[in-house]
């Protein structure tokens, strides 16, 4: 399974694409974090139901440094890759 995950919220301080990179490798998920230009971080993000939905947790949490308000989520096509990136 797959999923695009947009993620809103105050994330310019937090390094969110390195968080998800984290969550992401924990979890043995692939996929890619990139910041889009409104602001908000995309995250495509590749692996089982339940790992997914644990990232969606751990991200949705937030931490000392970002936030998160609201999680936009849509099931995409499955990609051939090997790893989790930033882009």
């Amino acid at each position: 399974m797959r999923k695009k995950l947009t993620f809103h919220g105050k994330l310019s301080e937090g390094g969110v694409k390195y968080v998800a990179q984290r969550y992401a490798m924990q979890l043995h998920l692939t996929g890619v974090s990139s910041k889009a230009p409104d602001g908000t971080v995309v995250v495509e993000v590749q692996g089982s139901p339940d790992a997914i939905d644990q990232f969606k947790q751990k991200m949705s949490a937030g931490n000392q440094f970002y936030s998160v308000d609201s999680v936009d989520e849509e099931e995409i096509p499955e990609a051939t890759e090997k790893m989790f990136r930033i882009g």
